[in-house]
């Protein structure tokens, strides 16, 4: 392999790192990010359960299964396990 060529393939190969680091830097602080807003949204359930009023602890029961229901359908969007199963839905492999 000549010196070119061998340059340029470590040039581009450092290029290529640098563009990984940058994209896995990016996909943290969006997971980072998101996972404050779940947390953010699960403050009112949690203050409606320590709430003196009844109605308030029934409205907040009544969130809670929505909330799961949430926070497990993040979950699995970001694991990647809600990937696998569409494929695995929509091309059967």
């Amino acid at each position: 392999m000549p010196l070119n060529e061998l340059s340029a393939f470590i040039a581009s190969s450092t290029t290529n790192t640098q563009v990984f680091d940058i994209l896995n830097r990016v996909y943290l602080i969006a997971l980072s990010v998101s996972a404050i807003v779940i947390a953010l949204l699960w403050i009112p359930i949690a203050l409606g359960f320590f709430s003196a009023e009844e109605t308030k602890k029934t409205e907040a029961k009544m969130r809670l299964k929505n909330a799961v229901y949430g926070t497990i359908i993040y979950v699995l969007a970001v694991s990647g396990v809600l990937y696998a199963i569409f494929q695995y839905i929509a091309l059967g492999s």
